[in-house]
């Protein structure tokens, strides 16, 4: 009886190599980057283990049953492995799409930060330009005050030389004046002596 086991153990495992051949060839031409590959061994070794199993109870082979079990568990094993790996690419892929995102945050901020710093800079340059031209027409006002000011009391100096004048000339107007007067007077006074002495002198020879 145990060489029947025996016998029938190796039947089926050659049997499931031969049956597992184009299966494990196929799954060495996928990729070993992502899961098809994983995934095609997990469906052949859960169908090896599957057969074993059956085999076993079959001829009523622990071995068999046992070899089973444990080809079993490490498919299970494999598919835990395979779902934490699908879980990470998963992350992996969240965290590269956060990371991305990220990016395209910072650069929008920077670039509205710039933008900012741009207009903030044009607006100090405005003010800057606004200032300066406030400064220029005060200065231009002040100036022109200056001046008017200037001329003002240019005016006021002009005229006043111009009254002290018209006084001077009025003062000396004045004096000719009086003196024209006193040399009409003395003149009168002498035509009147003269008159008188012609008269008196008539006079006298007459009597």
């Amino acid at each position: 009886m145990m060489q029947v086991r025996t016998m029938g153990r190796i039947a089926v495992d050659r049997w499931l190599r031969v049956v597992r051949l184009p299966i494990d060839a196929a799954a060495h031409l996928m990729s070993e980057d992502r899961g098809p590959r994983n995934a095609a061994m997990l469906v052949a070794d859960r169908a090896d283990a599957m057969v074993r199993a059956a085999a076993g109870n079959f001829l009523n082979d622990d071995v068999l049953r046992s070899d089973a079990a444990r080809r079993r568990t490490a498919a299970e094993e494999r598919q835990r492995a395979l779902r934490l790996r699908v879980q990470a690419d998963e992350k992996a892929q969240e965290s590269d799409i956060q990371l991305m995102n990220d990016l395209e945050r910072s650069e929008h901020l920077r670039q509205r930060a710039e933008q900012d710093a741009e207009q903030t800079s044009h607006e100090v340059l405005e003010h800057a330009a606004r200032q300066k031209n406030e400064a220029k027409k005060r200065a231009s006002v002040q100036k022109r005050a200056v001046e008017k000011s200037q001329q003002a009391r240019a005016n006021a100096a002009d005229k006043a030389a111009k009254q002290k004048r018209l006084e001077v000339l009025d003062e000396q107007t004045g004096a000719l004046d009086r003196e024209s007067e006193a040399l009409t007077a003395t003149d009168e006074a002498r035509r009147l002596a003269k008159a008188a002495s012609s008269a008196k002198a008539a006079r006298k020879g007459t009597a």
